[in-house]
């Protein structure tokens, strides 16, 4: 009979090391994915890579395989910039083509559908998109719209996709037992909150222009919104600002303080028609904040289907305020049962069971 040592030495042999890069030291979201991958896979972390290394057959027998996350960060593609005259981009295909023939094997996860930097139409973040379908091993994407996506706008084979949604943020910021047993907040007034980075695919106009309808008609309600502004949205924040029903904290919230952020809420505002996966509309959902957004395919395939009567028509501008109006009207008990849905929904994909489904793929991809 093998020793506890001699057993934990095996396991050790046994495990495949997994390069994250980039690896974000802000966002839990990789180490939520990997949570339940060990002792068959580990997560190694790296912010940024010389790609010549990874041509080396000793880098591939350290890492046998290499995760690409968020690639418009990892390859910083300008508008108008032709991705074959991009030299670090060209460096790490050259660099991940050696790495595939001494063996090692890459898997790429779909975060967003353009870069945040970038517009709609940057042909060179589009060509080195293309050549990373053609290129990697595998394709991770959290919901079937961005599969479709891929498919059609990349021509990405459908084999090489896999389907693993994004995890809640379950016993992420305390314990999910604190969390799940929390009443909701009393409703002296709707308290209404929108959070995240607020970049301009946030859409805050529309935000804007329904807090003024209903600020101005009276309605009693609060709307916070929280976390850093980006260039682009400082104005449209500042105009929020002055409304008297909105609280603004136009900075980054320390970890410790986001149970606190959610528990004051009754729900939660995303009024984007460009979201493609929503991790703050996943975080809301973990501490029971029901979701008000258009009513686009994102946001059905990543809320709980007793829910989607809080979807509005994308280009009815007036869509948002009358989907808030509902919520204000509802009972206690009717979102009452919205937060016990979207409490079901956060445990459904706790990062544990996320994470092992992440290490069913990794395995089909280390034995393929």
């Amino acid at each position: 009979m093998e020793s506890a040592p001699e057993k934990a030495k095996a396991e050790c042999r046994m495990q495949t090391r997994v390069l994250n890069i980039p690896y974000g030291t802000k966002n839990p979201y990789q180490n939520m994915m990997y949570s339940a991958c060990e002792p068959e896979f580990s997560l190694a972390a790296m912010k940024q890579l010389n790609f010549a290394e990874i041509a080396k057959p000793e880098f591939q027998t350290e890492h046998g395989i290499l995760h690409i996350q968020w690639d418009d960060r990892l390859f910083p593609i300008k508008d108008g910039e032709d991705s074959a005259n991009n030299a670090l981009f060209q460096d790490a295909v050259s660099g991940l083509e050696l790495y595939k023939s001494n063996g090692g094997r890459v898997i790429w996860t779909i975060h967003n559908r353009t870069a945040h930097s970038a517009r709609e139409g940057n042909d060179g973040f589009h060509a080195a998109r293309r050549k990373l379908a053609e290129l990697v091993d595998m394709i991770h994407v959290h919901t079937p719209n961005a599969r479709q996506h891929m498919i059609a706008q990349y021509d990405a084979e459908p084999n090489k996709i896999c389907l693993i949604p994004h995890p809640s943020y379950l016993g992420v910021y305390e314990s999910a037992e604190i969390t799940l047993a929390r009443l909701m907040q009393p409703r002296d007034q709707t308290h209404f909150l929108t959070f995240g980075a607020m970049r301009g695919n946030r859409e805050l106009d529309r935000l804007h222009f329904a807090i003024r309808k209903l600020t101005n008609r009276g309605f009693d309600f609060h709307m916070s919104v929280v976390g850093r502004v980006f260039r682009p949205s400082r104005r449209l924040v500042r105009r929020l600002d002055a409304i008297s029903n909105v609280t603004v904290i136009g900075e980054r919230v320390e970890d410790e303080a986001i149970p606190s952020v959610f528990s004051q809420a009754h729900a939660y505002v995303l009024p984007s028609t460009q979201t493609f996966t929503s991790g703050t509309a996943m975080l809301a959902m973990t501490f029971g904040l029901p979701v008000v957004a258009p009513d686009i395919e994102p946001h059905r395939q990543t809320t709980p289907e007793s829910c989607h009567d809080l979807l509005y028509p994308a280009q009815n501008p007036r869509g948002l305020i009358r989907m808030m109006m509902k919520v204000m009207e509802m009972s206690d008990s009717e979102l009452a049962e919205k937060r016990r849905a979207c409490f079901e929904f956060a445990q459904e994909r706790a990062p544990e069971r996320i994470s092992r489904k992440l290490a069913e793929a990794l395995t089909v991809l280390r034995n393929g």
